[in-house]
């Protein structure tokens, strides 16, 4: 299997699991506040990651490449995931969403400078595509926003593109396991202080955690954060960023049919438009791919 097949794996897994983390959310944050969610599922994401890196050898990181662990910890892992817990919870989940799937197009736009990619038609082709089809599936914004949401949305849209566009660079140096553990106690830092603060503010008591909010945090710790996170940075570590921001719109499609099968959603025409049209651009850019890698060849 190739590099480039196996980075389109990641990217699915990694899409998959963070399209799945909108529904585990909605039970937990119900009774979590979301800084206090975002530190656990650190805690948790951590431990099954170092119980993983015993395995690998060990990767030191040199002295000055620390401001990239720092940048993708602070701005990613913290300010990004935090903003967009607070962002979905002060306007509607349709708003959030549309925002952040501005990430393909910001992404895209960053690496030009940063990681000095060339952005051929057909990705552009593919990323307008499948643009399209999100906003398709979002269909109407509908009431519920505020502009503090729409900003904290925005926040974390621009920031999580800068933190993957800064994870790429790192992994053409670093193992993505190595990147991931090393940022992700960065974010775990910082999550803590807020985390504490935000505990005082709301009155929060951990005997308002039922058993199965329980297992809901288990699965956002194992499959949405340790997974979702590696997932992606290893397909960063293998594809470029542009290719790998055309996968992006995987999430709301994912959140869209889990929304279906477990909150009684109904399963619109939107939805089937959309989701076509997002399939399409993904296999389009697929496609354009293999093919330029033969004629390279």
């Amino acid at each position: 299997m190739t590099a480039r097949n196996k980075a389109y794996i990641y990217l699915i897994l990694a899409l998959t699991s963070w399209g799945s983390l909108y529904v585990a959310s909605k039970y937990v944050l119900e009774t979590v506040p979301s800084f206090m969610l975002l530190f656990i599922r650190y805690f948790i994401a951590l431990l099954i990651l170092i119980a993983v890196y015993r395995k690998y050898p060990k990767a030191v990181i040199e002295k000055g490449d620390y401001k990239y662990i720092l940048l993708i910890g602070f701005v990613g892992y913290f300010l990004a995931i935090g903003f967009q817990l607070l962002g979905t919870h002060y306007c509607n989940a349709s708003m959030a969403s549309l925002i952040t799937s501005m990430n393909p197009a910001m992404i895209i736009l960053l690496a030009i400078p940063i990681l000095h990619e060339k952005i051929n038609l057909h990705k552009g082709f593919a990323v307008g595509i499948t643009l399209i089809g999100t906003v398709v599936i979002i269909g109407n914004l509908g009431s519920g926003n505020t502009v503090i949401g729409v900003v904290f949305s925005f926040i974390s849209m621009a920031a999580w593109s800068l933190t993957s566009v800064v994870v790429r660079l790192a992994c053409q140096k670093y193992d993505s396991i190595t990147v991931t553990i090393y940022s992700m106690f960065v974010g775990l830092i910082f999550a803590l202080p807020a985390a504490m603060i935000e505990w005082k503010l709301t009155a929060f008591t951990i005997a308002e955690i039922s058993p199965s909010v329980v297992i809901w945090i288990i699965y956002i710790g194992i499959v949405c954060t340790a997974g979702g996170l590696l997932f992606w940075n290893k397909a960063l570590e293998l594809a470029d960023a542009a290719t790998c921001s055309l996968f992006y719109p995987i999430q709301p499609l994912t959140s869209a049919i889990l929304g279906v099968l477990f909150l009684n959603e109904v399963l619109s025409l939107n939805f089937i438009v959309g989701s076509a049209l997002i399939i399409g651009g993904i296999f389009y850019a697929v496609v354009a791919d293999r093919k330029a890698e033969k004629k390279r060849i």
